[in-house]
This record gives structure tokens, sequence and C-alpha cells, in this order.
């Protein structure tokens, strides 16, 4: 069973790290630079492009829904590492995107893949999703590599990024 956060969104957990849902305590956490007592934060965190919904959530008087930003916590020692998560709910033809980043001391070592596969497989679970993208800026090699990884192929492109889709096995 996968635990949720007063309708922010599921707890996921995987071998080395878990995602959780940014509410507004976090969110509020966030923008203020400064870490709560419940949660390390590595240096780095939180990223520059996160702020921007993390305000939003700070802000909210009620849940937004489970597909927005989540933080990418470490299992090991309960430190924030990054954010992943979806740019809004699935389109009207079903489309989700997905979005992720670490701090740079966290990279290299698949822990952005196992937190992008936890959000990808319980998107999956959802009704209406038929379609996963990403978009990545030119040149980030180690993006491509990572979503090639996890089985999206190139899908052209959208706003000057290249575009990545990942659609369920026929």
């Amino acid at each position: 069973m996968v635990a949720t956060r007063a309708g922010w969104g599921p707890v996921l957990s995987g071998r080395r790290v878990r995602v959780e849902p940014i509410d507004p305590q976090l969110a509020r956490a966030m923008v203020a630079g400064v870490p709560g007592p419940s949660l390390a934060w590595a240096e780095g965190f939180p990223m520059t492009p996160v702020l921007d919904i993390a305000r939003t959530i700070a802000g909210a008087s009620e849940p937004l829904g489970p597909f927005l930003a989540y933080v990418i916590v470490l299992e090991s020692d309960g430190t924030a590492i990054g954010d992943a998560g979806f740019h809004g709910p699935p389109s009207a033809d079903g489309e989700l995107e997905i979005g992720y980043a670490l701090v740079p001391t966290a990279r290299g070592v698949g822990l952005a893949g196992e937190a992008v596969s936890l959000l990808i497989a319980w998107a999956w679970s959802q009704p209406g999703v038929r379609t996963i993208t990403a978009r990545v800026d030119h040149g980030n090699v180690v993006s491509e590599r990572l979503l090639k990884r996890l089985g999206f192929a190139s899908d052209g492109e959208d706003n000057g990024r290249q575009r990545f889709a990942l659609r369920p096995a026929a």
C-alpha cells in the first residue's frame, strides 16, 4: 500500500530514495531557505527551478493534488537531495510531463533514475495517463541517457528543448 499525504500525493519508497509530496509546510521552508526540523537538506537544496511551484504550494489553503512537486529524500539519512514531479495533471489526451533535478553531490549514482522510476510506476496506475513526457535541454547528455534507460524515446522538439515520450508496452 502507498501512503498519501493528505491529498498532496503519495509517499513512494525505493531502495535508496523516497519521494514525498512538497506540502505547504515544506514549501514555506524552501521559499524561506531554512530547513525545517524534520528534514535535513543537502548543500544546494532547494534548487532555483522548484521555487516557483513551492511559492504556489506555500500559499495553498487546500491540497493541489498529486500531480505536482515532490522532494527526493535519501533513505539512509533522511536528507533532501533534489526534487521531481509533474508539470500538472494529465492533459485531455492523457499526456503527463515529468521533471527532476538533483543537487550536484547526489548526481551520477542512479538516484534520479530511482526517484523518477517510482513516480512513473505510480503515474501508470492513475486513470487517464497514456503517455509520460519529459523535456531536456540540448546537450544534457546525462538526462538523455537517464530517460532512454527508463524506456523513453526521442519524440521531437518542444519549445527549443528535446522531447522524450514513454508509452505503455503494447
